[in-house]
Parts: C-alpha cells; sequence; structure tokens
C-alpha cells in the first residue's frame, strides 16, 4: 500500500513539474503575429534617384540633345508620420514628407581640360499614403504599397566646368518655370522589422515611380522620376 502511495506521488510530482517546464516555455517563445499596434515612425530613405525622359510629342517633338546621357544622382528623403491598424493583418500609414529626386551629367574633353557636369534635384513636400503588413514574432517580415502626392518646393542645379586652359567655374540655377507644381507617384517596399519593447526598427528595400510628367503639359520633354534603394524606420509604440 505504501509502494503504491508513493509512486501515486512521484507521478504525480513528475506530472506538474513538467506541465510548468512546458507552460514556462510557451511564454518564452512568442507566437507567429500580425503588428496590429499603433506607432509613430520616423522614415530616413537613401534613394538612387533617375528618371525615363523622352520628347513631348505632342509639342515640338525636341531631340533629348546632351540629357539622353544623363546619370541617376543619390538622394536622402526624410519622413514622419503614424501607423494604424485597419484590420488584424492590414495597416495605414500616413504622414510629412521631405522628399527629392533628380539626375547629373558628367562631361570630359579627350583633347583638353575642357569638362562640364551638373547635378539637378527637384525638392517636394509630400503626403504619402500607404497601406502594411507585417508577419512574424519579434523579427517581421513587411510588405507595403501605396502613393505619394507631393507639391514641388524647390529646384536646384549647381554647374561645374573648366575652360581649355583648366580655369574653373560654377554656377547654381535655382528657377526653372516649366515645372509642374504637382506630382503623384506610386510606392512599394519590402523589408524586416524587429520589435523591441515599445520601439521598432526596420530596413526595406523601397522603389518609387512617378505616374505624371514633372514639367508642364506644353513643355519640351516627358520628365518621370524612377528611384530605388533603401529606407530605415524608426517607430514608438503608442498603443
Amino acid at each position: 500500500m505504501l509502494n503504491r502511495v508513493l509512486v501515486s506521488c512521484f507521478f504525480f510530482v513528475a506530472f506538474t513539474a513538467q506541465s510548468q517546464l512546458i507552460s514556462s516555455t510557451q511564454k518564452k517563445v512568442s507566437k507567429f503575429s500580425f503588428d496590429t499596434n499603433t506607432y509613430v515612425y520616423f522614415n530616413v530613405n537613401i534613394l538612387n534617384a533617375f528618371r525615363s525622359l523622352e520628347p513631348n510629342e505632342a509639342h515640338l517633338n525636341t531631340p533629348l540633345g546632351l540629357r539622353a546621357n544623363e546619370d541617376p544622382l543619390l538622394c536622402a528623403s526624410y519622413s514622419f508620420g503614424v501607423s494604424i491598424p485597419l484590420h488584424e493583418t492590414l495597416k495605414i500609414n500616413t504622414g510629412l514628407a521631405f522628399t527629392q529626386n533628380g539626375e547629373s551629367y558628367k562631361w570630359n574633353s579627350v583633347v583638353n581640360d575642357s569638362s562640364f557636369m551638373y547635378s539637378s534635384s527637384y525638392q517636394y513636400i509630400a503626403l504619402p499614403i500607404c497601406f502594411s503588413s507585417a508577419f512574424g514574432k519579434k523579427l517581421k517580415v513587411r510588405l507595403s504599397a501605396g502613393l505619394i502626392p507631393s507639391i514641388l518646393s524647390g529646384y536646384k542645379q549647381n554647374q561645374e566646368w573648366t575652360d581649355s586652359d583648366g580655369s574653373e567655374y560654377d554656377n547654381e540655377i535655382t528657377v526653372q518655370d516649366d515645372l509642374n507644381f504637382f506630382k503623384l507617384s506610386s510606392q512599394a517596399s519590402i523589408g524586416v522589422e524587429y520589435f523591441f519593447g515599445k520601439i521598432s526598427v526596420r530596413a526595406a528595400y523601397l522603389y518609387i515611380q512617378q505616374l505624371n510628367n514633372s514639367y508642364k503639359e506644353f513643355e519640351d520633354y516627358i520628365h518621370r522620376e524612377n528611384a530605388q534603394g533603401g529606407q530605415l524606420t524608426l517607430t514608438y509604440l503608442l498603443k
């Protein structure tokens, strides 16, 4: 009889310990889930900006000239805003952004010291709107897509050149009257986001494609930005 009692006590203690171990392990391992947090965010984008450029056939069909040989320009943009859940799998993100895109050109003579180069940048104030979904544990995979309506805030072209004797000159142009006041672009990104406490850090690949013309209707060219690069985001949890 005593042996039966001791065996029963042994199995009871073993079962209780095993249950506590399983419960403790389950608490330590978080489940896969969608991100449903509301948070504010700050973005930094480093993009390789370029453009599609073609003559405006509805106007004068002007040849591209030296602009056909332009190169991409590395540009930085910044934004801050709020991310709000719409559904258990979907969030909307919107805020205020300061963006820029551009292109560059460089020429060097093969017969003397003459050279010419410029970089053109277009600055905008934007209201990006995108939908996103993130799934995982503490490390989540995040997808997003949306639109970027923007208003032109400035233009700058820095020019540098040398003559045949090697003398250096420079000029800055800040007035460009042929630019469209409004720009609309699409955006898409894929990345990973790591959560710790009330903060998360996200790294993503971002692609942007302009939908309308950067120039006014009756100008020489049809110019549309396309840019791609990295996006780094810091978020702070509100609830």
